[in-house]
């Protein structure tokens, strides 16, 4: 206390200890560990080169084939025709030649926005240290990629909803934009940062990523921005083959899931008035294709397309998810299930909330993500279905965040019932959206208005009744 008791021409004792305070309440809290690139496997790659475990994969397998000898047998017999899936694909990837075009246009402006951050970086670090333009040019930038971020969003929504794209058609575009988006976002926060740090009196020069990496990274099986990623040496032309194999098998899985046990169940929902007690059993009756949705969509979306991607690449870190399959909380889980989209919200929102908004506060960080995340989901699921029904966005804002609260023991029956609320709340989100599709499309309105948009016409329509 002695050194801050001496007099300074700058200020009195009170406003040095102020000072010393305040530089000590910054530093109560360690800074979080950054993303770390290093090449290994999926987990599930090394897994299945277990036999015994790859029993499991091969059970899914049979499954599948099942479910084709099935569908084959129930539409000769009672139709009298093949379809085997091909109509619900077809129907699902409608407009597929406009998704072409506006991938590419979005892929223009993600380039574009490389070349607008370089004019940003170059013309800066040649600002005097003190100029007060240079305030004023990270000002404009600032708002222009602000800008940037709502006119993309704003752009494709406008696009999928005028198109009337199909649901498959509509999701790539809307999670293709999102994608992209948070690959430049992940760009721009990370270069920023040398840009501003950068002195221009120094004999260094300042490096910037070539455009070659940038479109690189645009391409990686990662949102996460390195300068530098581990890379393997070959490609696995036998994984690559059996990645393509299973994403068109995956395709059929979904296809006939929706032909044998969703379509039939509740697409006469609008044409006569369900009971309540109808609705209650499709939510109950749908607790296996619930889980099988889910399991299906984690399965294609981190592993099988993001090995396949990251082969062809050469991308050596494959942790895309971990062991959220041995989860005993949702908290776990959600840490665990997706780290492609974790990883960035992580480094992105909760840390650079954590570190610099809010400093110290990881509530409010993960309250953050939470918001952030259900934000864009429901959004993406707005535009890929044509209308608004937030039951995911609940699902994600308010029970998740609630249930990932709870930190309960390490023992089978709480994993047990872990599966059980995840194949539950599965099979509610898929019998809601798709009663609410099948209502939009059998009662048809004339004029649609932005109340129609947004309030759930299978609470409003009286095709349930109580």
């Amino acid at each position: 206390m002695g050194e801050v008791s001496n007099r300074s021409p700058n200020g009195s004792v009170g406003e040095q200890q102020r000072d010393v305070d305040t530089k000590k309440s910054k530093k109560t809290f360690k800074p979080l560990p950054s993303r770390q690139f290093e090449v290994r496997d999926s987990l599930l790659v090394v897994i299945c080169q277990d036999p015994h475990i790859k029993v499991v994969k091969n059970i899914f397998a049979a499954s599948l084939v099942g479910l084709f000898l099935s569908t084959v047998v129930h539409d000769w017999l009672e139709r009298g025709e093949f379809k085997i899936g091909y109509k619900v694909i077809t129907a699902g990837f409608g407009g597929f030649h406009w998704v072409i075009l506006i991938w590419l246009m979005i892929n223009l402006g993600v380039i574009l926005a490389y070349f607008c951050f370089n004019i940003w970086a170059n013309i800066r670090i040649n600002f005097p240290p003190k100029a007060q333009n240079k305030r004023v040019w990270d000002t404009v930038w600032l708002v222009a990629l602000i800008a940037y971020y709502i006119l993309q969003f704003r752009v494709s929504s406008v696009m999928v909803w005028k198109l009337e794209l199909a649901i498959v058609s509509s999701a790539i575009v809307c999670l293709e934009q999102t994608r992209l988006l948070m690959k430049v976002h992940a760009f721009v926060r990370s270069n920023a940062e040398k840009v501003l740090n950068y002195k221009s009196h120094s004999e260094k020069k300042l490096q910037l990523p070539s455009f070659r990496h940038y479109i690189f990274f645009l391409f990686a099986p990662t949102i996460v921005y390195a300068d530098q990623y581990p890379r393997t040496k070959i490609i696995r032309w036998n994984l690559v083959l059996e990645k393509v194999v299973e994403l068109v098998g995956v395709v059929f899985y979904y296809a006939f899931l929706l032909e044998r046990f969703i379509i039939p169940t509740h697409q006469d929902i609008g044409l006569r008035q369900f009971t309540l007690s109808e609705v209650i059993v499709l939510i109950f009756d749908n607790f296996a294709v619930g889980l099988m949705f889910l399991l299906l969509g984690f399965y294609v979306v981190l592993d099988t397309t993001q090995n396949l991607v990251g082969e062809l690449m050469k991308f050596g870190d494959r942790q895309f998810y971990l062991a959220w399959w041995t989860a005993t909380n949702y908290s776990m889980y959600f840490k665990t299930w997706n780290l492609v989209v974790g990883d960035w919200l992580y480094t992105y929102i909760y840390k650079d909330l954590y570190e610099y908004v809010i400093p110290g506060n990881k509530t409010a960080a993960k309250l953050t993500v939470f918001i952030i995340s259900a934000i864009v989901h429901e959004w993406a699921l707005t535009y890929m279905f044509g209308f608004l029904f937030p039951a995911l966005f609940i699902a994600f804002s308010f029970v998740a965040m609630f249930l990932s609260s709870f930190r309960l023991p390490k023992l089978n029956i709480v994993n047990v019932i872990f599966w059980y609320l995840l194949a539950f709340g599965s099979g509610v989100l898929v019998c809601l959206y798709t009663l609410e599709w099948f209502v939009r499309r059998n009662m048809p309105v004339e004029s649609t208005s932005l109340k129609d948009f947004i309030v759930p016409r299978l609470f409003t329509c009286g095709c349930v009744s109580i």
